[in-house]
């Protein structure tokens, strides 16, 4: 059940923070939007002039800054909150992505599933690095950190996937 409970809990946390990203979207001037998605992710602002590791060196600075975080008991719950900035950060890049006239079938094949794939996991591994008050366990004192390094692996490996398809489609 708590398993259960917690997906459910992550998959809000998604769907809120993607919708509330499309939202920010209409609020926003597109020149500041700009800005903001070109740090998540320069291949919807630039395309194909953009740099190759611009997404790989988003992806470790979240990873770097959910570690760092989690390393100190009193600031870690921001990690979610971290998580939930991803994801924001995720749907404004999308509704980007598709106001500028970009192709659908890049979006359906290379964009959403892999960034949708990238925040689940790591929301999950916030998750993991901060255990929610339902999921924690009363008794013991360290966290379950064996799936840290299999999650990170897995961020890197659909990190390289979505660059090998991204370069298929350019």
């Amino acid at each position: 059940m708590a398993r259960s409970l917690s997906f459910i809990y992550l998959f809000v946390i998604l769907a809120i923070s993607y919708i509330g990203g499309a939202l920010l979207f209409r609020e926003w001037p597109i020149t500041s939007l700009e800005q903001i998605v070109g740090l998540y992710d320069q291949r919807v602002v630039k395309g194909a002039d953009a740099s190759i590791w611009s997404p790989i060196l988003v992806t470790f600075s979240f990873i770097t800054l959910a570690m760092i975080l989690s390393k100190y008991k009193r600031v870690r719950f921001i990690l979610m909150f971290i998580g939930a900035a991803k994801c924001v950060l995720f749907g404004l890049s999308s509704t980007y992505f598709l106001s500028t006239g970009m192709k659908l079938v890049m979006y359906t094949v290379w964009w959403f599933p892999f960034q949708f794939m990238g925040c689940l996991l790591f929301l999950i591994l916030c998750t993991v690095l901060n255990p929610p008050f339902f999921t924690a366990p009363a008794h013991k004192k360290e966290r379950p950190l064996s799936t840290v390094p299999l999650l990170i692996g897995l961020l890197l490996i659909i990190q390289l996937l979505e660059l090998t398809i991204y370069h298929f489609i350019t």
